[in-house]
């Protein structure tokens, strides 16, 4: 049995628990536009990439905005780097306005130059400590990097298929949850 008495352990997780639960309804709908975003992106896998860019260029424009905003208005320090932070980053939001396909293209290959330098990374790590599994764990890293960078339209349509099966999985986690909180929501409206 758990108490609910203030000061006891467990009592924080109960309320926070108790306060997600009166809310179950939130992590339902989380979950379903989680799961018709995961298969409209199986469907139309491109055009869920450029909508993830437009995303991240609104955020780079605020973040950028807001910067700048803060170095007139002289909020905490505020040098040229604040200038030069605020300025690339609205610089790189009208970037992946402007040209889409040439983000898209760069990004794949950021990715697949970071997963190369991360399998690599991972290889040496396996020879330190002689684990195998790490050592394969790298090579499949480093394998999958240069698909990347040698196909990066293979690449980019892998990346999509890997967004939409995660949002997919999160939608699936999502629901289940919900359920979770409605029982222990109906469960704690009874016991009242």
């Amino acid at each position: 049995m758990t108490s609910t008495s203030p000061g006891l352990p467990g009592h924080e997780q109960v309320t926070i628990l108790r306060a997600m639960a009166r809310h179950w309804w939130a992590f339902a709908l989380r979950g379903v536009a989680a799961i018709i975003f995961g298969i409209l992106t199986f469907l139309n896998p491109g055009l869920s990439i450029f909508v993830l860019l437009a995303f991240l260029a609104a955020w780079m424009a605020i973040e950028g905005g807001t910067t700048i905003w803060q170095a007139v208005a002289g909020k905490g320090p505020h040098g040229v780097w604040t200038w030069l932070d605020g300025l690339l980053s609205l610089a790189a939001a009208v970037a992946l306005l402007l040209a889409p396909g040439v983000s898209v293209f760069v990004l794949v290959l950021v990715a697949g130059g970071f997963a190369v330098a991360m399998g690599v990374g991972r290889i040496v790590l396996a020879f330190r400590v002689s684990d195998v599994l790490l050592g394969v764990l790298g090579a499949v890293t480093v394998l999958f990097g240069a698909i990347l960078l040698t196909r990066p339209g293979a690449g980019l349509l892998a990346i999509a298929w890997i967004i939409a099966l995660e949002a997919i999985v999160m939608g699936v986690v999502l629901l289940a949850l919900a359920f979770r909180l409605k029982r222990l929501d109906q469960q704690g409206r009874a016991s009242v």
